[in-house]
């Protein structure tokens, strides 16, 4: 598992604002928002999120994509980032 404290951080964020369904999501200028990170950098987390099964995509809002918190994703952070054996 390779996750650094800002991946974490973006993890709680779409945990503590529900975004855990296609629907209910978050583009990337509301989380750039609240976490002061740059498009491309925020972009690259989020694509390798999604590479390590912990985000995904959701609906388009307008032209820009969502995206939403996996069970995995959900688990690393209700866990207070400790991973548990399954």
């Amino acid at each position: 598992m390779e996750l650094n404290r800002l991946d974490y951080c973006i993890m709680k964020l779409l945990n503590k604002k529900e975004c855990t369904s296609f629907f209910e999501s978050m583009t990337l200028q509301e989380i750039m928002e609240v976490t002061h990170t740059s498009r491309p950098t925020l972009y690259r987390k989020m694509m390798n999120l999604r590479e390590q099964g912990y985000v995904d995509k959701g609906c388009k809002a307008t032209q820009a994509d969502t995206f939403y918190l996996l069970k995995k994703g959900v688990s690393i952070v209700e866990n207070k980032g400790e991973m548990k054996d399954d």
